[in-house]
């Protein structure tokens, strides 16, 4: 079975509001050393797996940097401090991005990003119904549209590769399964 590494030592690279990049110098169980190391701490994000009465989920395109165009994706974002847990960041970013409030918000996973680099966690939560509730109020560097999916069509979406980001592929689809889509 393996085994933990040991740290011997760890220094922080760049800090900021949105990442920090540290730099661990490791020796793997078997006594290989590996310096550095690079993990990348982000705060935990949650997703949103909306659904409204008919059937419909919600998803937000956007244009992302990073990937140099539109992307289709699940409501969500950052935790900020001021969140008491998961569920709470997901109505609160469910109502910033898409102006919808959900009856019930339920915590379905906290699922590492990616555990090789990361160490945050990415939260999915399945809300339902959702109602709509007045405009959304997307942060300023946020310019986001609304797109309703009826949910079979999403899934079918998700599994052609429509929605590019890998992460709310596999969300989605854990989602669709607790609301009794798949």
């Amino acid at each position: 079975m393996p085994l933990p590494w040991t740290v011997n030592r760890s220094r922080h690279i760049f800090r900021d509001r949105w990442v920090s990049l540290r730099a661990d110098d490791c020796v793997t169980s078997s006594g290989t050393e590996i310096a550095p190391f690079y993990v990348l701490e982000y705060p935990d994000w949650v997703h949103v797996v909306a659904i409204d009465s008919e059937d419909h989920v919600l998803l937000v395109q956007q244009y992302r940097h990073g990937y140099g165009g539109l992307t289709l994706e699940l409501p969500g974002g950052v935790l900020d401090t001021t969140d008491s847990d998961p569920v709470a960041a997901a109505a609160r970013e469910l109502m910033e991005e898409t102006g919808y409030a959900a009856e019930t918000l339920r915590l379905l996973a906290s699922l590492s990003p990616n555990p090789a680099t990361h160490t945050n966690r990415v939260h999915v939560v399945l809300g339902h119904p959702v109602r709509f509730i007045k405009p959304a109020t997307p942060e300023a560097s946020e310019d986001i549209a609304l797109v309703r999916v009826p949910a079979a069509e999403a899934a079918a979406m998700a599994l052609r590769g429509e929605l590019t980001h890998a992460q709310h592929t596999g969300l989605l689809m854990i989602g669709l399964k607790a609301a009794g889509h798949l």
